[in-house]
């Protein structure tokens, strides 16, 4: 067990359940990684491109030319590119948590609150409570708050098709069973091929955003 799968088995451990980052998040925004050993012949690049698209850089050097070993350079180079996405994906995370007018984490977490008690009536009990969700999911949540607050016009099939390029964008495909480790979802679908009990998770979030934010500003 390295020092990082260590420290979040202690945070695990110590319940603490705060907003944060895990190490699965940072892998997950990390689609591809390219490694350019330097015309010296002591120094190696990685390149990281995240599900955006933007990329970052880590590089690894020694002193001695006959020190350079290629894998050691790309497991070093690696790490440095890696520390600088939790660096970036730390400053996204605190500014979807950054109260507004009306604070828009507050509003995804009564959307979240109202899918999973609505997934239990249908029999989905898989849902976590908003304080047990990964960063990932409050995330996606909060995303979605602003997507309608930019789009007050935008229906079920509009907020669908939203958290569906969300989805793909970070791997996620179709599969009959929901399935976060194979990033497999039933509902990665058109809109018009969703079960009409599927269909409603779009109306209801609508109408929580709405009904939380009308008169605040927006």
């Amino acid at each position: 067990m390295n020092t990082e799968e260590q420290i979040e088995k202690e945070i695990q451990e110590k319940n603490l359940n705060a907003p944060r980052l895990t190490p699965e998040d940072i892998d997950r925004v990390i689609i591809s990684e390219t490694y350019t050993k330097l015309p010296s012949g002591k120094a190696m690049i990685c390149e990281l491109t995240l599900r955006n698209g933007f990329s970052v850089r880590g590089e690894s050097a020694c002193v001695s030319k006959k020190n350079f070993n290629e894998e050691i350079g790309m497991k070093i180079s690696r790490e440095n590119a890696r520390n600088k996405v939790w660096k970036l994906e730390g400053y996204l995370l605190q500014q979807g948590l950054m109260p507004t007018t009306l604070d828009t984490r507050q509003v995804a977490r009564v959307c979240h609150e109202v899918n999973r008690a609505y997934c239990k009536t249908i029999g989905d009990n898989s849902q976590p409570s908003w304080e047990n969700a990964p960063a990932w999911q409050k995330v996606s949540a909060i995303d979605g708050v602003h997507f309608h607050l930019s789009n007050p016009d935008a229906g079920p099939s509009a907020s669908h098709k939203n958290w569906m390029a969300d989805k793909e964008a970070d791997g996620w495909k179709y599969g009959p069973v929901k399935d976060p480790e194979k990033k497999e979802h039933p509902c990665m679908v058109p809109y018009e091929q969703l079960p009409v009990e599927q269909r409603a998770k779009d109306y209801l979030f609508i109408a929580v955003v709405k009904a939380m934010c009308y008169g605040h500003g927006y």
